[in-house]
């Protein structure tokens, strides 16, 4: 799809907006392992209108906030989870409650964290659909392509009878379906899993999510990504949430964690196969703090804002990603750090790519990481 401003416009509309946001509300799943960036003119010209002001609603009703979209926030194991709820749920009208595992059998089991029984009766008071995650994860905390093989394949009916039953007895609005690391020959088993997961959904009144990585065109044969295939995915599911997050991880080099660049080659591929009206972006309420190429952790948004005041840095601006960088030398001798995440000018411009492509929505990952200041990035971009 084509820029609806050129590049030089946007660069130069967030070298003005840059030093007036950087300490307004800093920034900081599983993304794409092949991807990289490309020099493409960016739809995030969005980003030369109005940023969101300290006078903009934080709660605005779900009705404001979606502006006729799906707003999907994760509700997983993270500190404060409950607390970001109960806060800033008016800005959502959907969650993927991410508690729960299948095993090779079909059989559904939680996680090891404790059952979300308070975040649970919570959205249920408030009518806000909720959406049962479930993943290939193993005993051993790895995502399991058996699991993945055996559940679309050897198992697959006691699986969907098992999954529309969970739906079903704890009052879910669906499932969101997260299988990772699939094996690149069960992409046809993953499309007929997804296809008669959804059927027997839709015969009681339930949606279907199917979370998938995150890639461009050139990516698609990537190992991690083939066992996606987008397409098919896209004429069963009622949503797939592309994870257009961790294109840089601290397995890696240090590099945007979102860049706009990046999200718009893996959107453009996957409204070229998907109706756009299916698809939600996601927008990471985190960045990564490296402190070598291959070596660092994870920095939540609510957190960076402290980390820059503490050191004194400035940050800067990178308008080729719309993505906020610094560099720091910790007091705990763990040398000098990298770092790479979100601002309200970036997280405002990637939310926006859901009017400029059409998409049914956007997600968000995770309760617990963010404050305030992100939803009102949030929402700025979903009423452009």
């Amino acid at each position: 799809m084509t820029s609806f401003l050129n590049q030089k416009l946007i660069a130069a509309s967030f070298t003005a907006l840059c030093s007036a946001t950087l300490m307004t509300a800093c920034g900081g799943g599983s993304g794409d392992a092949g991807s990289a960036n490309a020099n493409t003119a960016s739809k995030t010209a969005a980003s030369n209108q109005a940023m969101p002001s300290s006078s903009q609603a934080v709660n605005p009703t779900p009705a404001q906030t979606a502006n006729g979209k799906m707003v999907l926030a994760y509700y997983s194991d993270y500190p404060n989870n409950f607390s970001s709820l109960s806060k800033y749920a008016a800005n959502v009208n959907a969650v993927a409650v991410d508690f729960w595992n299948i095993s090779s059998s079909g059989d559904i089991s939680g996680n090891g964290a404790a059952a979300p029984d308070n975040a649970m009766a919570f959205l249920k008071a408030r009518g806000i659909a909720i959406y049962g995650c479930i993943s290939n994860v193993d005993d051993g905390g790895n995502w399991s392509s058996a699991i993945a093989h055996d559940v679309s394949v050897t198992n697959r009916a006691i699986a969907i009878a098992n999954l529309v039953a969970f739906a079903q007895a704890n009052g879910m609005a669906g499932i969101n379906i997260d299988f990772e690391n699939v094996d690149q020959g069960d992409r046809a088993n993953m499309s007929a899993f997804s296809a008669d997961l959804a059927s027997a959904l839709h015969a009681n009144g339930l949606k279907l999510i199917m979370t998938v990585p995150a890639f461009s065109e050139k990516d698609e044969s990537n190992p991690y990504n083939y066992g996606f295939d987008l397409a098919a995915l896209g004429k069963s599911a009622d949503f797939l949430q592309i994870m257009t997050y961790d294109e840089a991880i601290p397995a890696w080099d240090p590099g945007p964690v979102a860049g706009s660049d990046w999200m718009e080659n893996d959107l453009d591929y996957a409204v070229s196969k998907a109706p756009a009206s299916k698809i939600l972006n996601g927008i990471p309420a985190y960045g990564y703090d490296w402190t070598k190429p291959g070596t660092g952790s994870q920095l939540y948004w609510r957190q960076t804002a402290a980390l820059i005041k503490q050191y004194g840095v400035t940050p800067r601006y990178d308008a080729a990603s719309n993505s906020l960088t610094f560099n720091y030398t910790a007091s705990d001798g763990s040398g000098n750090h990298t770092v790479w995440t979100e601002n309200a000018a970036s997280v405002t411009l990637k939310a926006s790519l859901v009017s400029a492509y059409g998409l049914g929505g956007t997600s968000v990952y995770a309760f617990g990481m963010e404050d305030g200041n992100f939803w009102k990035g949030v929402n700025a971009g979903l009423q452009k």
